[in-house]
């Protein structure tokens, strides 16, 4: 049989050793079409809310396929799938979500309603004091930013900059989240939500939603692939939420190498504070071995660190220069500057 096929038991070994690549979802969906399809099918993104020309020109086909599908699978009468009903199900959806930049009109005309909810969020979660997250402190926690906003030509549409995602329920404020886009990821900076809507866990809703986000603007910007959630604190409840989406990984606090979360629990639940590198001798790649290659800023000049040092030789700032080093590696403390003073 395999003589007939034009195969032999040594071809049929090798695919069996190499078999093809596992096809990814993408791989399925955008599959080519042979040069004759039998049938080809279509999919068409159009804009419901607000009603684009194009959904309003396919209106009535969308509704008689959806009473369709609702009377013969779910057997609902037709009286209740009325196009009221539809609409208010599929169309008209109560939940709006904004993109808000920062430093745009648009927050100024929110930033009460944001503070108000905020202010909230902190004495009901966090047990804050209304003076703890007052105006001054939202606006500098979460509105002022050092992120200068962007536009480059080969990036998302939004740009790069600091934003804050408003979820609108209703004509009401129910939730912020607060991110950085940045040219290779999405950065979940904070995310609060009013407490009286604490039972539908919109932690994680807002996470999933930053996901999906940060996957559309891959799209257009191939470079933003990753999506960042901050801090993890296996020992605090409050974060056990991210690990709860794969896959996810941890940051070595001493190499700076990521590693899976699933390797890195074990540690964690022995200790709260530990390396994942498994390699003893591993170190930062990108550690500075030497300090006299900072760049810093003396006297409005800017200046190797070993310049500095022969100029101020009384005081050289050795420890805070040491320590700046260590937080930015070695390519920031070069292209960055350090202000030192006398």
């Amino acid at each position: 049989k395999l003589a007939q096929l034009g195969s032999s038991s040594l071809s049929i070994s090798e695919k069996t050793k190499n078999p093809p690549p596992v096809k990814t979802l993408e791989d399925f969906i955008n599959e080519p079409l042979p040069e004759s399809p039998a049938h080809r099918l279509e999919i068409r993104l159009v804009r419901s809310s607000p009603e684009s020309k194009e959904f309003k020109s396919t209106f009535n086909a969308a509704l008689e396929v959806y009473q369709r599908y609702q009377t013969t699978i779910h057997n609902d009468p037709l009286e209740k799938v009325s196009e009221k009903q539809f609409r208010r199900f599929l169309v008209n959806s109560p939940l709006k979500i904004r993109l808000v930049n920062v430093t745009s009109p648009e927050m100024n005309r929110t930033f009460e309603t944001s503070w108000a909810l905020f202010a909230k969020y902190q004495m009901a979660i966090h047990n804050e004091e209304p003076d703890e997250c007052d105006q001054s402190s939202f606006t500098n926690f979460l509105v002022n930013s050092p992120l200068k906003p962007s536009k480059p030509s080969d990036g998302p549409s939004q740009g790069y900059g600091s934003f804050h995602q408003q979820y609108w329920l209703d004509g009401r404020l129910l939730a912020v989240g607060v991110v950085d886009i940045l040219p290779r990821c999405v950065s979940s900076v904070y995310f609060f939500y009013d407490p009286e809507f604490h039972f539908l866990t919109l932690g994680t809703y807002g996470s999933l939603r930053e996901i999906a986000f940060c996957r559309t603007l891959h799209h257009s910007a191939p470079s933003l692939q990753y999506y960042y959630m901050g801090f993890y604190i296996h020992s605090c409840p409050k974060m056990r939420y991210k690990g709860a989406f794969s896959p996810s990984f941890l940051l070595c606090p001493e190499v700076y190498s990521w590693h899976p979360l699933e390797s890195c629990l074990p540690l964690l639940e022995r200790t709260k504070y530990c390396r994942f590198h498994p390699d003893p001798k591993a170190r930062d790649p990108d550690r500075v071995v030497g300090l006299g290659d900072v760049s810093v800023l003396f006297l409005n000049k800017a200046m190797a660190y070993s310049t500095f040092r022969t100029l101020n030789p009384a005081n050289q700032h050795q420890e805070e220069v040491t320590k700046y080093a260590s937080l930015v590696g070695n390519k920031l403390s070069r292209r960055m500057l350090l202000i030192l003073m006398f």
